[in-house]
Formats: structure tokens, sequence, C-alpha cells
């Protein structure tokens, strides 16, 4: 299926310094239960728990959610469509633990696990294992609710979504909207840019230890171990920033921040991390593309023309931007971890997992030379241009009223007929019909992959080469 583009704005991207280090700001347990009894009571209970958090991040059905572990490393979030290795001897004891354990928070299946079948599918345990990461919290937000609140089904949707989001930092091409951006600009400004890393790396453990869990007591370890980098002070943050981005919409997201205890230590933090617009605001207007992740720990926030809030990137490294000096916005996220971006001077590159914007050179002359090239043979292209052979079948596609196979063909000649025009022209480079179209034999060159500019065909080159590193010459 070919990737769904929304429209984006192509944001300046700066690279700041926090001024000094981060930390988590602290919120008191009388404080933090009066904000959630407050927050609790606005909470929108639509079906199950599990199903309440997902419409809330308007993510994708729970096979979207499930870990591919490779060499005990959680790599990305596919589609699993069965019930687990589990035995059904294990299954049944893994059930008995759960119940006991609920028995002080509600009884029952107090967090709605089982509402999608009788055993605890991968997302069910990770789910379990987050819950006892957040420990005496969830008995502090229990107590805070109140028996008029329906507690157990508050709670379990909050523990659900909290979920969903930390999966969300997983999946290679998430569906990151509203909810999860805003989430994140609330958490950065309230547990600062070095907690949430420690959160990323923590929870990507804990999901690989949860997915292999059999027994209750490996849940529980894998759960406390997160719970000990948790800590009380960012458990209470978490719980109360998916509870205050839990409203019908996102309109009233900016009053119910302010509403927030240490909000102006918030801000604090904020602004000392480069970024100075308000908190409620950043929050409200985080309409998100992408939230974007990478091994250099930035995290970078795009937003949509609507918004008033252009973008912004926190680094931990570098005060002056990327070596390369380049800004850039990330228009396809593929599954397999590999991107495809934009920089502000519209040059397209592909860019494997490890790759960066701070890999692509500089300059490249010879690739602005191509797109020059390939742009211009794509105005002088023209049905006269069509062989015997493409001619009829075009011709044939006409006759069957198939309009759509009519463009397709004519697209086809079209890209045929230019690739042809561009190796007569570059014949310095190595073309080839495998892999990258065009490689520079010279030391240190590039690669040059020659297509034409639809979405179709850029979602299918990046698939199709998701390791390889290069520039995309489009017409």
């Amino acid at each position: 299926m070919p990737p769904r583009f929304e429209p984006v704005l192509a944001v300046q991207v700066e690279m700041v310094e926090p001024r000094g280090s981060t930390h988590v700001v602290v919120v008191t347990r009388a404080e933090f239960q009066r904000a959630a009894q407050q927050l609790g009571r606005s909470f929108q209970m639509q079906g199950t728990p599990q199903e309440t958090a997902q419409r809330l991040f308007q993510s994708m059905p729970e096979e979207e959610l499930l870990a591919e572990v490779y060499r005990g490393r959680v790599l990305s979030l596919v589609p699993l469509g069965d019930k687990g290795s589990l035995v059904p001897e294990v299954e049944a004891a893994l059930r008995a633990k759960y119940l006991r354990w609920c028995e002080g928070r509600g009884g029952g299946d107090c967090l709605g696990l089982f509402w999608d079948g009788p055993y605890l599918r991968t997302d069910d345990r990770r789910t379990l294992a987050l819950a006892l990461a957040f420990g005496t919290v969830l008995d502090e937000t229990r107590e805070a609710l109140g028996r008029e609140l329906s507690p157990q089904a508050v709670l379990s949707s909050l523990v659900w979504a909290a979920g969903l989001y930390l999966a969300l930092w997983l999946v290679p091409e998430p569906s990151t909207k509203a909810l999860a951006a805003s989430l994140t600009v609330l958490l950065v400004a309230w547990l600062g840019l070095d907690t949430v890393w420690g959160l990323v790396d923590g929870w990507a453990r804990m999901a690989n230890r949860a997915h292999e869990a059999t027994t209750f007591a490996e849940l529980r370890e894998a759960g406390e171990e997160f719970g000990r980098l948790l800590g009380t002070d960012a458990a209470r943050a978490m719980i109360l920033a998916v509870a205050t981005l839990s409203g019908r919409t996102l309109g009233d997201v900016a009053a119910r921040v302010r509403s927030l205890p240490r909000l102006n230590l918030m801000q604090a933090q904020w602004e000392a991390q480069g970024l100075h617009v308000p908190v409620p605001v950043a929050v409200q207007e985080a309409v998100a593309v992408e939230v974007v992740a990478d091994s250099s720990r930035a995290l970078a926030v795009v937003t949509s023309p609507q918004s008033a809030l252009a973008g912004a990137m926190l680094n931990q490294n570098s005060s002056t931007g990327a070596s390369g000096g380049h800004t850039g916005t990330i228009e396809i996220r593929h599954r397999g971890g590999n991107v495809q971006v934009i920089l502000g001077n519209g040059q397209r590159w592909h860019l494997p997992r490890g790759k960066w914007l701070d890999d692509i050179p500089v300059e490249d002359r010879l690739g602005d030379e191509l797109q020059a090239a390939a742009r211009r043979f794509a105005r002088e292209w023209g049905p006269h241009e069509l062989s015997i052979a493409e001619r009829a079948a075009i011709s044939r596609a006409r006759a069957a009223g198939n309009a759509k196979s009519v463009a397709h063909l004519e697209g086809l000649a079209r890209g045929r007929w230019v690739h042809e025009k561009m190796k007569n022209q570059f014949r310095q480079l190595t073309w080839s019909h495998q892999g990258v179209d065009a490689v520079d034999p010279r030391p240190g060159g590039l690669k040059y992959e020659i297509l034409s500019g639809t979405a179709q065909n850029f979602g299918v080159h990046g698939r199709r080469m998701a390791t390889e590193f290069f520039r995309m010459i489009f017409f």
C-alpha cells in the first residue's frame, strides 16, 4: 500500500544545547492527587480500556503494536496474528497471578487485558509490565479518582494509553498524530530530555522482556526494573500527561496544561532546552506529522501548516546543527527504520538506519546536475517518443476504457526514456539495472536513484533499498 502523504511545512530545524542538565519536575503526592481527581472527572470512556486508548491515539489496531525481536533486541513493532508461544498451562498460571494482583485494585480484570480474548497476548503482557512499573502511583491515582469516577475503567485506560504512547518510540513508521506529539512536548518539559531518552531506552528493554515473558514473576521483574528507572515523579508526570490530553478534542488542552502543578518549573526547563514557545501553546499546537528520534540523541517535532509552532530540534551534543549544516523534514519513515528526508534546499535523500542529516555532504554538484537534467528531459518527453510496442499497449488500454492503465503505461514509457537519456549524458557514472541506478565510481562517490516523483514510486524505492544511502533524483 503506498504511503499516505500529509501536507507538511518545511520547517527550520534548529539544533540547540540545554543550558545545564535537565531533571524531573517534582510533584508531591497531594498535588498529583488533586490534579488526577480533576482530570479524571473529564476523562472520556469509549468502549473497552484498550479501545479508549487506541481511539485516543487514533492508532492502528493492536496488531500494529506487537514487538518484533531479533537477537534479543526490539527492532520494531509489526503485525502478529497468532496467540504467541505460550502453552495453555503457562497461560492459565499467568492469568491466575494477574487476577490475584488485581484483587487489591478493584478486582476482576482490572486492566481490561481479557477484552480481546482469554489469554494475555504480547501487548497485554507489555501493558501489565508497565502497570507493575508504575507501582504505588497507580494506587495514588485510584485513591484520587474516588468511587464516583469508575476508577478501574479510567485507570486501566490511562495505563493502556501510556503503553501505546511508549510503544510508538519503537515503531519505525509510526502514526504519531497530535496526541503523541503533544505528549512528547509535555514530557520533555516536565521530565527533561535526559530523562525522556532514558525512558525510551528503558522501555525498549522492558518491552523486549515482556514480549518473551511466560510467568507473572518475569513480568514483575521486567516492570520493576523499568519502574526503578521511571521513578515516582516521572510515573506521576506520565499519568497526568496522558490524563491532560484525554478530552474529546485538543481544543481545551492549553487550559488543562495551565492547571497542572509546577507549570512554572516546567516552563523554565522547557526554555532552558532552547524552546521559548509557552508550554501550553506548544502542547496544543503540536499537530505533528512525526516525532522523530535518531541515534545522535536528537528529538524533533514537525508540525502541520496550520500550527503556529514551526518545529524544534533538541540535541545533547551540538549547538550549531548538523555538521553538514542541513535542515530538513522527514517525509517517509519506513518500517525498516530507514527514512526519506527533504532538505531545506529541496534535495531528497534516502537514509538507511544509522544515517542522519550530518551524513549528507554539504555540496553535491553532481547530484544537482543530475536533478536538473532529469527535469529537463522529463519536460522534453512527449507521445512522439513512444516506441511501437509502447504505442500498441497504450492503444489497447485506451480501447478498453482503462484510463488508469493508460496513464500508468505512459508514465513507465516516460520514465524509461528519461532514464536512457540520463545514461547517455552521464557516461562517467556506473549504471545498473539492479540496486541503485547510478554510482559515482570516484573515491567517496555517492549513489543516485532516478525515479518519477510520485508518492507510490518514492515509497517503493525506499522499501526496496532500505539499507542503501542515496540521493533521489526525481522528475
